[in-house]
């Protein structure tokens, strides 16, 4: 199965994630989503939480892309066949994320910088 094996751009590994999908017998996007929804069911995720959209998922497989889910990312590689490991660490080389950031930044709760003053 196709994995990233140096560091990536966004765009270079959507190229990747294309050639797994192709790998993997080019299943639709939409068999995709389903295939993810079984998989975050299994890990106990919320029924609401589960199932991205047709869209989404197809968005992870087209170039120009910003910004890519990494948890998006391993569940279609998983569910794709492949490991999400090296997925993950050629994402953290594309986006130049080496630490994640703490729960309460990612939810919001705290800001990062000094507050707007308008």
């Amino acid at each position: 199965m196709a994995a990233p094996t140096q560091t990536y751009s966004l765009d270079a590994l959507a190229e990747c994630l294309t050639r797994l999908r192709q790998e993997a017998g080019s299943p639709s996007y939409t068999a995709i989503a389903r295939r993810i929804s079984s998989v975050r069911a299994a890990r106990g995720i919320p029924e609401a939480e589960r199932t991205p959209g047709r869209i989404t998922v197809y968005d992870c497989f087209r170039a120009g892309r910003r910004r890519l889910d990494v948890e998006l990312l391993s569940d279609i590689v998983q569910v794709l066949g492949g490991d999400p490991g090296p997925w993950r660490r050629a994402h953290r080389a594309a986006t130049g994320a080496s630490h994640p950031l703490p729960a309460a930044v990612r939810r919001g709760a705290v800001r990062l910088g000094p507050p707007y003053e308008g």
